[in-house]
């Protein structure tokens, strides 16, 4: 059906669900620009699924828990976006602040030291901050993980959408040209406020505006760089944003 295209699409991206066959063989202009407006609900199914996955996992260990939790939710995305925040890490660390040069960086397949320390702090930082959310004062680690995939996706279409991109090829080039226009913000805030709605007030207090402010920090920062964003820094983005709300609710939740 038309009016699901663009949901396949965002799936067929930003996951590796199996939905390849209900993706047509030449998608329109205007349902690949559409995809971005899914992005957030895309987080929603991803939450869901891993949510499911908490469920089963042995709760004897926490840590344990929480790191095969992060294993799948690396499956679950084929550590695209970890690769796009390793790209990042290499082209600010050796681009030096030449956009060419950065743009050349990320473009090489091979990952530097700065792109695989950016790796392992992430994953470590989910790991640790899982594992203290599922044995805090309130085991809400499952409405944490749901909101930090809804709100990375989330941040991740507004950049899109507020920036510029960059390079003249790429699968992002294709949606920054077809961007929706007013059915993409409403659809994006609604996504946002119900995965706020899963968090305690107090801690979506912290949260929001804590997400807003690094998202403005990232977008800005490479705006100064390179003059827009790439596919990579949206994958950075989404990396960096989930990892700031587990590690903001985790030490909102330790200190309740």
């Amino acid at each position: 059906m038309r009016f699901a295209q663009p949901l396949w699409l965002a799936c067929a991206l930003l996951t590796t669900l199996p939905v390849g066959r209900l993706v047509q063989a030449r998608p329109t202009a205007a349902d690949v620009g559409r995809s971005v407006a899914c992005y957030p609900w895309v987080g929603w199914l991803l939450g869901i699924l891993l949510e499911l996955v908490a469920w089963v996992l042995p709760t004897t260990s926490p840590m344990l828990a929480a790191a095969l939790l992060v294993v799948v939710w690396i499956a679950l995305t084929g550590a695209l976006h970890l690769d796009g925040l390793a790209d990042c890490a290499d082209a600010w660390s050796a681009g030096h602040a030449d956009a060419s040069r950065c743009l050349a960086v990320m473009k090489d397949p091979a990952a530097g030291p700065m792109g695989v320390a950016a790796v392992v702090c992430v994953v470590l930082l989910k790991v640790a901050a899982l594992a203290a959310l599922s044995t805090g004062p309130v085991a809400t680690w499952g409405g944490f993980l749901l909101a930090s995939i809804v709100l990375a996706r989330a941040a991740a279409t507004a950049l899109m959408v507020t920036g510029r991109y960059v390079r003249r090829q790429g699968i992002a080039s294709m949606q920054s040209a077809w961007l929706p226009g007013a059915g993409l913000w409403i659809g994006l805030v609604l996504a946002g406020a119900l995965a706020l709605c899963v968090l305690p007030l107090g801690v979506a207090l912290w949260v929001l505006p804590a997400v807003i402010a690094w998202t403005l920090v990232w977008r800005r920062a490479w705006r100064r760089r390179i003059g827009g964003y790439t596919g990579d820094i949206v994958g950075g983005l989404i990396e960096t944003v989930e990892t700031l709300v587990l590690v903001v609710g985790a030490l909102a939740m330790g200190g309740s």
